[in-house]
């Protein structure tokens, strides 16, 4: 049985949907964290339960809890902590510069959260320090990134297409350039 440090997902918010943001499960800390790269969005806490997204949250829970029981239940083992003992926290995330990455930001937490702000976020290494144009950059380069991990996994089917198809394009984008030389 392998032993899970916490659960993750990404989460689709607003109305209608249009930021996307991360809820985890923390078993090591006891707690639920809501992971959002928009600066100062934090969800409010009144006696230890979110008010804001209180109906996203409640069903996230429901199903985050069926599938912890179900683990359990398929491994045949009790299950070592109580959820109503957990509690919420915001950690204080990077943010995004502009409106339009989020969906980054969430690929990128999921990929790379360990669980505290204590973190490593190598994606963003110096983060703070960029100006914005140079985060936009960077930002696009994490997108080509991801786009290509996805296109080149060995769980997408059409893999051999999607890389005979880039690669004849590298070939007749080389051959302009040559051509225009």
């Amino acid at each position: 049985m392998v032993k899970r440090k916490q659960i993750m997902t990404p989460a689709l918010i607003g109305n209608p949907g249009s930021h996307y943001v991360c809820f985890v499960v923390n078993f090591k800390s006891c707690t639920f964290q809501f992971l959002n790269s928009i600066n100062g969005e934090r969800f409010l806490v009144k006696s230890g339960e979110p008010t804001t997204y209180k109906k996203m949250f409640d069903v996230w829970f429901k199903e985050v809890e069926a599938f912890v029981i179900e683990s359990y239940k398929h491994w045949k083992m009790t299950i070592p902590f109580d959820f109503n003992k957990f509690k919420w926290e915001t950690p204080k995330m990077l943010s995004q510069p502009d409106k339009d990455n989020c969906g980054v930001f969430c690929m990128k937490f999921l990929a790379e959260w360990e669980g505290d702000s204590k973190t490593s976020m190598d994606s963003f290494k110096n983060w703070n320090k960029l100006k914005k144009q140079d985060k936009v950059a960077k930002l696009m380069d994490l997108r080509n990134e991801i786009c290509s991990t996805l296109l080149t996994h060995s769980s997408n089917s059409k893999v051999e297409y999607a890389v005979n198809q880039a690669a004849s394009y590298y070939e007749e984008m080389a051959q302009k350039l040559q051509h225009d030389v």
